[in-house]
């Protein structure tokens, strides 16, 4: 039995990321999961998060917003609305996506509250990423 699976990660308007992984560790709702070769088949939704992708001494941290995971047969399907390296964020963005959201949450006039949420969940989200 080999030790790695296939991870497929999807988000519109970007280039699939495909690799051969010892892990891969996300957020659900109700905790963290880790998926390894060989675990069980199953489907879970996510929340905006630090997905950390493990393969031998490599170590790759992602942010993920929310999406869907299938895992079966040794490969794991991640379809997400944005994923992205740490390295690949925008940082000052992330912040000013912070600011935003936070503001419209505190005024809380004619707004979508948990569009604010969600939105500040996932610069939050971003931004831990970015510091991993």
């Amino acid at each position: 039995m080999s030790n790695t699976f296939t991870v497929n990660i999807i988000s519109p308007g970007k280039e699939p990321f495909i690799a051969e992984v010892e892990s891969l560790t996300t957020v659900l709702e109700d905790g963290e999961i880790e998926f390894q070769a060989d675990h069980a088949a199953i489907i879970v939704s996510t929340i905006p998060t630090t997905t950390i992708i493990k393969s031998g001494e490599k170590r790759e941290n992602f942010f993920t917003s929310s999406g869907i995971i299938y895992f079966k047969d040794n490969v794991l399907k991640f379809c997400c609305d944005a994923f992205e390296r740490s390295s690949e964020i925008d940082v000052i963005r992330a912040e000013n996506s912070k600011k935003r959201a936070e503001e419209r949450i505190k005024k809380a006039v004619n707004i979508d509250i948990e569009r604010a949420k969600r939105s500040l969940a996932r610069a939050n989200a971003r931004l831990n990423t970015s510091n991993k």
